[in-house]
């Protein structure tokens, strides 16, 4: 792995290693539309602001989408791109693994 590619790996494993931001992605897992932060805040036992805070976070990562509608935000999970990376590494685990 090249320092760009692991250095990416470690933001998107620093954000998803964090217990409210990883509730906030299994909820958007299971999630069919889009949802408002108010609806996610539900998954944690943490307040509006502080459920903000973990999806700007996530949204840097690339881990979620933010759309506006409005004056409302909605997230959703960038299903294709998360489950890329996490297939890349776990690739390159599976290919450095002699079994013995």
């Amino acid at each position: 792995m090249n320092d760009d590619l692991t250095q990416q790996m470690a933001g998107l494993f620093k954000a998803l290693g964090e217990f409210n931001r990883l509730s906030l992605v299994y909820e958007l897992c299971e999630a069919r539309t889009p949802q408002n932060a108010m609806c996610l805040c539900e998954c944690c036992d943490v307040d509006a602001s502080v459920v903000s805070r973990h999806l700007k976070v996530l949204a840097q990562e690339g881990i979620i989408a933010l759309e506006r509608k409005g004056r409302e935000r909605m997230y959703s999970l960038n299903r294709k791109e998360l489950a890329n990376s996490l297939r890349a590494l776990a690739d390159k685990v599976e290919g450095t693994y002699h079994a013995k």
